[in-house]
């Protein structure tokens, strides 16, 4: 039996309510979402947060939302992707996330809007999340962040996109602080032990995960690339110091924690949490997981200070 929290249990009691994503379109799984009563909770009251709009490489603008703590900086800078499968979400699903990160690890937390698949399929998730990291180190400064001091995190898709953010860095020789990555796609074969496990009813279903895949990739090719399956990398030396969350009853556990496993064997420093008892999503799902995500929270300011 797995090991499952009882508040994971109602969670999932829940969801599991609901219809399954994979039987919808994009478009009706983001009405679904758009019409579902959301919590109204409070933010962190030791940040400002204000949005902007930079250009990307091909000439179109991309919504940021900024979250600075107090004091005087320049802090550093964390960029944080979302998670929902490169289909679904945007700045308000890690909103209170986001706001704690900023106010427990003193960085100006910079989240990204990037554009969605299916219209717009990989690599433009890929390109707007490293194009947001170029604009970030330019103009640093004009918002009193360190432009050479920037760690990139996401959650789900997102840590796949941090990921991709990383390699990219790498090939311009550009300095990335950390990588944090929670429950992260890493891989798109849908072939690991966690994959039987959890393959329905947790979370996150198997059929769904290949829903949102199919939505992205552009070519089956896609799924060989590793800015879209990170485990396909050549040399995980590129990566910078790495701190990687997977949750304990999730498809993407094994695929996460191999990929850890896989960056200490290239002496990456790297550390890797099972968040027990929970499932996909935790991080942004605050209201159920209140406690996981102040864990988190705080395992990521340890992981940046020490």
């Amino acid at each position: 039996m797995p090991n499952i929290h009882e508040h994971t249990k109602h969670y999932l009691n829940k969801k599991n309510q609901l219809p399954s994503l994979a039987t919808m379109t994009a478009s009706e799984a983001r009405e679904m979402r758009a019409k579902a009563l959301k919590v109204v909770r409070p933010v962190a009251k030791q940040v400002t947060i204000e949005q902007r709009a930079i250009e990307m490489r091909d000439g179109a603008h991309i919504q940021i939302r900024m979250y600075t703590p107090v004091g005087q900086g320049p802090f550093p800078v964390m960029m944080y992707f979302h998670g929902g499968g490169w289909v679904l979400n945007d700045l308000d699903t890690c909103h209170e996330s986001c706001a704690y990160l900023a106010e427990q690890t003193s960085h100006i937390v910079i989240s990204v809007q990037y554009r969605l698949a299916p219209e717009y399929q990989f690599p433009v998730p890929v390109n707007d999340c490293f194009d947001s990291f170029l604009w970030v180190r330019e103009h640093a400064g004009t918002f009193n962040g360190q432009g050479a001091n920037i760690s990139v995190a996401g959650d789900s898709a997102g840590g796949n996109l941090a990921a991709a953010v990383c390699q990219l860095a790498a090939q311009y020789n550009l300095p990335i602080t950390a990588q944090i990555l929670l429950y992260p796609v890493t891989d798109l074969s849908f072939q690991s032990n966690s994959y039987t496990l959890f393959e329905k009813g947790f979370g996150l279903d198997r059929d769904v995960m290949k829903w949102f895949v199919d939505y992205y990739l552009s070519s089956p090719n896609d799924a060989k690339n590793p800015l879209a399956a990170p485990l396909r990398v050549a040399d995980y030396t590129v990566f910078p110091p790495s701190l990687i969350f997977v949750a304990e009853n999730d498809v993407l556990r094994d695929e996460g924690l191999e990929f850890a496993h896989t960056l200490q064997r290239a002496k990456v420093d790297t550390k890797a949490i099972v968040m027990e008892g929970i499932v996909h999503s935790y991080f942004t799902q605050n209201d159920v997981f209140e406690r996981e995500v102040q864990q988190t929270i705080e395992q990521i300011d340890a992981f940046l200070k020490r």
